[in-house]
């Protein structure tokens, strides 16, 4: 699946690519129209966003005999509060909407800003630094949460991992895959991942912050989990991006 918002590319440009998406049966998601945060914006402007994205993701879809199913919030920011979560639980409902969870985040768009950041530098030796590290970190973070899931619910549970468009992943998805077919995980459509019974478990963890769904499943239902012991991005990503501002200052 790959979530929409906004046009950033331009509109004409932005409807090729989601139509070159959506032909080999992939699916289009709703991620707000501006990638506002839920966390800061009211439930009203919340609803306007996911609609203004729906008027230009269902007629994609509907041209392949499909309708809008997944919204995921931006940051994974689900409602700082009961009020707000359980309001926007409701308005997705009544319009077809099911919230699409995660359960593997990598960090890529920390990695892609010291990426891009080499490339415009012309840096080959620290980009393909970049590309080394986050695949070793990647294969980290899908230990770490396959570790969570089974900590949880005492089995392996689908993963449903968030990556985003980018540069980074652009050169190395080919590399990414290979960590999952190397641990022998299949791929499967969104809709057959949410099959598995450990996405029935009630979303219902209020926090301002957007934890992947071991966590919330975790909280859910009263397993105590140690974050402290996943694994941080390497250090010299901030650090680099940091020296290169400073330098250019």
């Amino acid at each position: 699946m790959v979530e929409q918002h906004g046009e950033q590319l331009g509109a004409q440009t932005s409807r090729k690519i989601l139509k070159q998406w959506i032909r080999p049966e992939f699916d289009l998601g709703n991620h707000f129209y501006s990638h506002a945060d839920f966390d800061s914006i009211s439930v009203e402007l919340a609803e306007q966003e996911i609609l203004r994205a729906e008027s230009t993701i269902r007629p994609l879809l509907e041209g392949v005999s499909r309708a809008p199913r997944y919204m995921r919030f931006p940051y994974n920011h689900t409602g700082e509060t009961q009020e707000k979560h359980d309001s926007m639980v409701a308005f997705l409902a009544a319009h077809g909407y099911q919230m699409a969870p995660c359960t593997i985040d990598n960090s890529d768009y920390e990695f892609n800003h010291t990426y891009t950041l080499a490339l415009a530098r012309h840096d080959t030796q620290t980009a393909e630094k970049v590309r080394a590290d986050y695949i070793a970190y990647t294969a980290a973070e899908i230990d770490w949460y396959t570790k969570l899931d089974r900590q949880v619910f005492g089995r392996d549970v689908t993963h449903i991992m968030l990556l985003h468009d980018s540069p980074l992943n652009a050169d190395t998805i080919e590399a990414v895959i290979g960590l999952f077919t190397q641990r022998g995980y299949r791929f499967v459509t969104l809709t057959e991942a949410l099959r598995d019974h450990a996405y029935a478990t009630p979303e219902t963890y209020i926090t301002k912050f957007g934890p992947m769904w071991g966590y919330r499943w975790a909280r859910e239902l009263n397993v105590k989990v140690n974050g402290r012991d996943e694994p941080d991005p390497p250090a010299w990503l901030g650090q680099y991006v940091k020296e290169a501002h400073t330098g250019a200052n």
